[in-house]
């Protein structure tokens, strides 16, 4: 036990997100219903630890998809703080990422394109830059996880 924990008393649970591993894997990311939102990876709920301070558990969802490993240490410390810019941008992103995926599902079955028309509506107002190499290739790997998901769940 830490210094930390000794002097305050703080009790550590197993992360709810994780179960104690210390990374995120498919089937913790199928539990929480968050299929669409990440990848398998390290917790950034726990920050690896497996554990967590039970009162964290009272202050930030262990499915509050905003709080990932590409957020900065100091954002991640607004959201346990309840920061209201934090969570107005978690809430932002969770929006965001939930009408980018309708979007999606709606080009397909509605519209009836495919994967490479989607894709190409999307990129149609970006710079040349990035209609190329790494963002184009992981926008249609996502494009493609969308629609591979909801022909799963239909």
């Amino acid at each position: 036990m830490s210094l930390i924990s000794r002097l305050f008393n703080t009790k550590n649970v197993d992360c709810p997100r994780c179960l104690g591993k210390g990374h995120v894997d498919s089937d913790d990311i199928k539990r929480l219903n968050k299929e669409l939102h990440w990848i398998p990876g390290p917790c950034a709920y726990c920050n690896e630890k497996g554990q967590v301070s039970a009162s964290l558990l009272s202050k930030v969802p262990a499915d509050f998809a905003y709080l990932t490993i590409d957020i900065s240490a100091e954002e991640r410390k607004r959201i346990i703080n309840k920061d209201n810019g934090a969570v107005e941008r978690g809430n932002y992103f969770e929006t965001q990422t939930n009408n980018f995926i309708s979007e999606v599902k709606y080009l397909h079955l509605s519209g009836k394109l495919n994967t490479t028309e989607i894709l190409n509506f999307y990129l149609l107002n970006l710079p040349e830059e990035e209609k190329q190499g790494k963002y184009k290739e992981e926008l249609e790997e996502y494009i493609n996880k969308i629609i591979s998901y909801k022909n799963k769940t239909t």
